[in-house]
């Protein structure tokens, strides 16, 4: 995919569209077919860390910018026989306690092999002990003096960690910047080197200095490979109720559209229940580095010391007369250049039911009072990091089960689906269907560019049929409580 990263900001171009739900499941609409919108997945690297940010691998995530969880605490690997959490080592080496200074050695040839030969992906080494207890201190790729940090040597050629670290299960936050790497029955350690340029491999080595040992006799330690994954399979994007309208041209004649907005007109407003926020049209925002999509694109604007940019409405029962049980909702997204999350997540565009009682602001739901599923983003990724550049979306659910009074978030993961790069188009597509009151069978999905970012099936939102989808609520706000620091913007076409 060609890099299209740019400095941070926002756009969005809102071409909207919302409809009644077929039987099918499919998203509204097929993603538009454009360089412009092209399908982002992120490599799978847990994160080492940046200094001064709790934003890398540690005892709970694999990457904690990206709120990437382990499926295991303390982590996830597989061993030589390809068994998840397995026992057999593809090499191991024993450390006495002996206080003195030098270089462990494993042999990891097997494992390297399998990397450059495209057996399995390179996701690291994934050190622990298999006997005996120590902990065993060594020195990482951040120690100053260069003759004693890791290194991988493979056909007589050296290279240096790419990424190291280790986990630490006394507390919540990353050890990637630490000068130590640390494995014990406690602790486990992480290191990924750049094996791109090798075609083909022979014998491999993995060197390790230790400079202190603890537990007094002879620990073994174990080389296995790193299991992280949020990854599927390739597909296609699904093909909804737009695969027959080319370019969403008519789409909204069809019998089963609420409401297909743009903003080539100039009462693009009167389509709305309500209107709010700092907001224009567009066809060009160079400053910005925003670019055409279709036509005209709204862009909103959180403006520098405040919270809002966007919040517009479409009611139901007010444009319609009833609100429905299910619905399916579509816009398209732009960040723009100015885009850059470094204090607060915020809201973003979602369906909802609060009746101006309960779900948003900390008014919890409780089943008879309201509920909510907007979309929600949380801080941006910074350099260095395997998602670097990407803002990750999520919903903010409030509903009768949440744990706290803020709403649950629930991260658009699946495949790395939820992470949108700066400066490019991307189909964003909701859908809610409410449970049968009293029961946890109410439904969420998300699909990005038409393929499926996020599913949950056992939600109860209500226990009161009188609760339905009151509404689909336009938001794009900072916060939480903090405003932005900076004027950011983001454009979207079509709602």
């Amino acid at each position: 995919m060609e890099d299209t990263r740019r400095q941070p900001g926002l756009r969005i171009r809102i071409l909207t569209t919302f409809c009644r739900a077929r039987a099918s499941w499919a998203p509204v609409v097929l993603t538009v077919t454009c360089s412009a919108c092209p399908a982002y997945a992120a490599p799978n690297d847990w994160a080492e860390g940046t200094p001064g940010l709790d934003d890398g691998a540690t005892r709970e995530y694999y990457n904690r910018a990206g709120y990437l969880k382990w499926r295991t605490f303390m982590g996830d690997w597989r061993d030589a026989a390809h068994t998840p959490q397995g026992g057999s080592a593809y090499a191991t080496a024993n450390v006495v306690d002996d206080d003195k200074g030098k270089w462990i050695t494993w042999d990891v040839t097997a494992l390297v092999r399998s990397w450059v030969n495209g057996d399995f992906q390179n996701k690291g080494f994934f050190l622990r002990v298999v006997s005996g207890g120590g902990p065993i201190d060594f020195r990482s790729k951040e120690w100053s003096t260069a003759g004693e940090r890791p290194e991988l040597i493979v056909d007589g050629s050296s290279y240096s960690p790419a990424a190291d670290t280790y986990l630490e299960p006394s507390t919540y936050r990353q050890q990637g910047t630490s000068d130590r790497l640390r494995v014990g029955s406690a602790n486990n350690a992480l290191l990924r080197f750049d094996l791109s340029d090798v075609t083909s491999s022979g014998r491999a080595s993995l060197r390790l200095y230790t400079y202190r040992q603890y537990g007094g006799g002879s620990t073994s330690i174990g080389v296995f490979r790193c299991d992280q994954d949020h990854s599927e399979a390739p597909s296609s994007p699904l093909a909804g109720l737009a695969a027959n309208y080319t370019g969403d041209v008519g789409i909204g004649s069809d019998s089963d559209v609420y409401l297909f907005a743009d903003f080539e007109s100039a009462d693009y407003e009167a389509r709305w229940t309500f209107n709010g926020g700092q907001y224009d049209t567009v066809e060009r925002d160079d400053v910005h580095g925003f670019e055409p999509l279709q036509g005209k694109a709204l862009r909103a604007r959180i403006p520098a010391g405040g919270h809002t940019a966007l919040n517009s409405g479409y009611k139901f029962k007010a444009e319609t007369g009833a609100e429905p049980e299910e619905v399916y909702f579509r816009y398209y997204l732009r960040f723009g250049t100015d885009w850059e999350q470094t204090v607060q997540g915020g809201k973003m565009p979602g369906i909802s039911g609060t009746y101006g009682v309960a779900g948003w602001g900390g008014r919890k739901s409780n089943g008879v009072n309201g509920w909510s599923a907007r979309g929600l983003f949380t801080q941006s990724i910074r350099a260095g990091n395997p998602l670097e550049h990407t803002t990750p979306l999520d919903f903010c659910c409030y509903h009768a089960d949440m744990s706290g009074n803020y709403g649950d978030n629930w991260l658009w993961h699946k495949d790395y689906r939820g992470f949108i790069p700066e400066a490019e188009w991307h189909s964003i597509e909701q859908y809610a269907r409410m449970n049968t009151p009293g029961s946890s069978d109410g439904i969420l999905r998300a699909w990005v560019d038409g393929r499926l970012a996020f599913e949950k099936m056992d939600i109860r939102f209500r226990d009161l049929p009188t609760l339905k989808i009151e509404q689909i609520w336009m938001n794009v706000y900072h916060g939480g409580m903090v405003a932005s620091p900076r004027d950011q913007h983001v454009s979207s076409i079509t709602w």
